[in-house]
């Protein structure tokens, strides 16, 4: 008896060794997300994101909107400028009439694809509207800037990034597309290599993703399409 006792003895101190290890053990600094579930992020260590929650509703609208802060000063800015811009033109749609399906018009604002890189910040801010269509429309908006300049990114700059052309991007870009679309690649012209058609990309730490919106090259019920490329800088 007295050895079983020894035993549970022993047992406990260990125990109590290795929570001491652990709750004292130096640890790496962690990164967090303030009530962002669901977002897709990269970010150096040590970085917090802060989500701002927009609320606003009338008769007209209603609004929920939620966007990050990274507490860089030129990023949050370019989030914010664009978040306020496209609030304040949904908000001016004319108002549903009595017989609409939508009472009032509903705008979602969300995130996604975050990066914190050293040298560039690149987030992907989506924005669903309805106003009592067929079905509500989502539209991607991305914001990626250079945290030593200050800049927001071209895509003279995104193109530098893989090291191509436009062209050579287009041509490219066709492929995958016609890869996964087959059939439903139904406006082509949607990728024609103009800078208007390239003006939606994501950066990360290895690629540059392009995104075309809702029936920019495909059908509504296709949904947007992304096509990528690898950086080489």
């Amino acid at each position: 008896m007295k050895r079983v006792i020894g035993y549970i003895f022993t047992l406990l101190i260990l125990v109590g060794i290795a929570y001491a290890v652990y709750l004292f053990a130096p640890r790496a600094p962690e990164t967090s997300i303030s009530s962002s579930t669901g977002t897709s992020s990269t970010m150096e260590q040590g970085t917090e994101i802060q989500v701002t929650d927009v609320y606003d509703s009338t008769a007209a609208y209603r609004v929920e909107a939620r966007y990050p802060q990274f507490g860089i000063p030129a990023a949050d800015e370019k989030i914010k400028e664009v978040v306020d811009k496209t609030i304040a033109e949904f908000k001016a749609y004319p108002t549903n009439p009595p017989d609409s399906s939508t009472s009032q018009n509903e705008f979602i604002g969300s995130f996604n694809s975050v990066y914190v890189g050293p040298d560039i910040v690149s987030v992907a801010l989506s924005f669903s509207a309805d106003t009592g269509g067929a079905h509500p429309n989502t539209n991607i908006v991305s914001v990626s800037v250079n945290v030593r300049t200050g800049k927001e990114l071209t895509l003279d700059d995104a193109l530098a990034l893989i090291g191509k052309t436009l062209p050579q991007v287009t041509n490219d870009s066709l492929v995958q597309l016609r890869t996964e679309l087959g059939a439903d690649l139904i406006f082509p012209d949607g990728a024609k290599p103009v800078a208007e058609n390239y003006g939606t990309f994501l950066v990360s730490a290895d690629k540059v993703t392009f995104v075309f919106n809702n029936y920019q090259v495909a059908p509504y019920s296709a949904g947007q399409q992304q096509v990528w490329f690898k950086r080489v800088k």
